[in-house]
C-alpha cells in the first residue's frame, strides 16, 4: 500500500476563498507578528535584545505596510504586488499617496532594462516558461523598442500556457475562476491581488471601440473588439500580471509542501532583514566585464563565474562527471544526483575535451553571467559562449552576492557548448 501522505500546509490553513482581507493576514506575516508580540513578554529578562528586536520589528511592519500600502493606491487599477518588486524603490512613491505616483514607480521598475533581465532569468528558471522562453525574449524587445501591442498579445498568449501547463487542470488564465488564484501564503492572494484582477480580465465586449484603455482586458484585446491598446501602461500591467502569475504557481508548489518545523521569532524577523539585504545589494549591483585582450588573464580568473568555468571545463576534460554534473544546471524536475550524472556522462563521454581557455567574461545580470572560451575538441580549436545563472539550493536565480547560490550553466550537453555546425 503506498504511504500516506502529509496534507500540505495549504490544507492546513486555506486561504479565504476571495483572499487575504490585510498583508497582516497571509500566514507568514501573521506568525511573525504573533511571534513579537509574545517574545515583548520574553523582553523583560533579556533586555540584551531590545535593541536587535526593535530594528527587526520596524522592518517587519515597513515590509507589511509597503504591501498593504500598494493595493490601497494601486488595487483598483489592477496592479498585483509580486516578490520582485522592489521595496526600497517604491516606498518613496507609495508613502506619496498619489495613484499616479506610485503607477509610475512600478512601470519604471519594467523599464529597468537590467532588472528586468534578472526577472526573466528567473521566469526562464521554471520548466513551464522556459518553454516559452523565445517568446520572453521578443516581449522585452518589443517592450522596450516600444512596440506594446505586440508585447500584450505575446504575454497574453504566454500566461495562457503557462496556467494551462500548471498543474494537472489542463485551463488557461482565462476559463480560472477569482478563486483559483488565491495562493496559499503569497502576496499575491490579498483580497485585491490576482484574485480580484480576474473579473476585468475576462470582461466580454460584444462592440468595437478605439477607445484608450488602461487595463488588461484579455477577452476584448485578444477578440479584436478593443483595439487602442497599444501604449505602455497595459505593456507594463502585462508584465506585472506575469511575474504575479510565476509567484502564484511557486506558491501553490509550497502549499503541497507538508508543515516544516515553525522557526523561532529570530529565524523569522532574521529572514526579513535577509531580503532587505538582497534588495539593497540588487540595488546596488552594476554589471562588468573583463577580457584577456584588454584586463589580463588575472582579472579574468579572479571572477567567480571565471573559476566555475574552469572547474567545469577541467571536469569534462578529466571525465570527471560527478564534477561536471555539480556545475550544470538541470532545468528538469529534480531527480537523484547518481540519475543526473548518469545523464551527463551519457552525453559527455562521447566527446573529448583536449583543452581551454578562458578569454572573457561579461556579468550581465545579478545572476547572469556569459564566459567566452577557446575550446580545443577533438584536436580542433572552437570559440564558444558559455551562459551561467547564479542559483540557489531550490534552483532559483538569485544575486551573485547570496553566499547560499552557485553558478551553473545552462548548457548541459556538449552539442550546445560547441556549436551546432560541429
Amino acid at each position: 500500500m503506498p504511504r500516506p501522505q502529509k496534507p500540505g500546509r495549504g490544507d492546513l490553513s486555506p486561504p479565504p476563498p476571495t483572499g487575504y482581507p490585510s498583508a497582516y493576514d497571509i500566514p507568514d506575516f501573521k506568525r511573525m507578528r504573533e511571534q513579537m508580540r509574545a517574545m515583548q513578554v520574553l523582553l523583560v529578562f533579556k533586555p540584551s535584545m531590545r535593541g536587535e528586536f526593535k530594528q527587526l520589528k520596524a522592518q517587519f511592519e515597513r515590509i507589511v505596510s509597503t504591501v498593504e500600502r500598494f493595493y490601497e493606491l494601486l488595487g483598483e487599477r489592477h496592479w498585483v504586488f509580486h516578490g520582485s518588486l522592489n521595496l526600497e524603490l517604491l516606498a518613496p512613491a507609495l508613502a506619496s499617496a498619489d495613484a499616479d505616483t506610485a503607477e509610475a514607480a512600478v512601470i519604471a521598475h519594467y523599464q529597468d532594462e537590467r532588472k528586468m533581465k534578472f526577472h526573466l532569468m528567473r521566469a526562464k528558471a521554471v520548466p513551464e516558461l522556459r518553454l516559452r522562453a523565445s517568446l520572453l525574449d521578443a516581449a522585452l524587445r518589443d517592450y522596450q523598442e516600444g512596440r506594446y501591442y505586440s508585447v500584450v498579445l505575446v504575454l497574453l498568449a504566454v500566461m495562457d500556457g503557462f496556467v494551462n501547463d500548471v498543474g494537472q487542470q489542463r485551463r488557461g488564465l482565462h476559463t480560472r475562476d477569482g478563486e483559483e488564484l488565491v495562493a496559499w501564503n503569497s502576496v499575491t492572494a490579498h483580497h485585491q491581488g490576482l484574485a480580484a484582477t480576474q473579473k476585468s480580465f475576462t470582461k466580454s465586449f460584444n462592440k468595437t471601440s478605439d477607445e484608450p484603455i488602461h487595463e488588461l482586458y484579455r477577452n476584448g484585446i485578444m477578440h479584436g473588439n478593443l483595439t487602442n491598446f497599444d501604449h505602455l501602461v497595459v505593456a507594463s500591467k502585462a508584465w506585472n500580471r506575469l511575474f504575479a502569475l510565476l509567484d502564484w504557481s511557486q506558491a501553490l508548489d509550497e502549499a503541497k509542501k507538508p508543515e516544516p518545523e515553525t522557526p523561532t521569532l529570530r529565524e523569522s524577523l532574521r529572514k526579513l532583514a535577509d531580503s532587505r539585504q538582497r534588495q539593497q545589494q540588487m540595488a546596488a549591483w552594476t554589471p562588468r566585464a573583463a577580457s584577456v585582450e584588454e584586463d589580463g588573464s588575472d582579472a579574468v580568473l579572479s571572477e567567480p563565474v571565471a573559476q566555475a568555468t574552469a572547474a567545469m571545463l577541467d571536469a569534462w576534460k578529466s571525465k570527471n562527471y560527478g564534477h561536471l554534473a555539480a556545475h550544470l544546471h538541470d532545468f528538469g524536475k529534480p531527480r537523484s544526483a547518481s540519475a543526473f550524472i548518469g545523464q551527463v556522462r551519457a552525453r559527455f563521454d562521447g566527446t573529448r575535451l583536449d583543452d581551454f581557455d578562458i578569454r572573457s567574461v561579461d556579468v550581465r545580470a545579478p545572476g547572469c553571467a556569459h564566459v567566452k572560451v577557446n575550446l580545443t575538441v577533438e584536436g580542433e580549436v572552437r570559440e564558444s559562449e558559455l551562459r551561467w545563472l547564479h542559483v540557489d539550493p531550490d534552483r532559483h536565480v538569485c544575486i551573485e552576492t547570496d553566499a547560499r547560490g552557485k553558478w551553473q550553466t545552462v548548457q548541459t550537453e556538449p552539442l550546445s557548448i560547441i556549436g551546432r555546425s560541429w
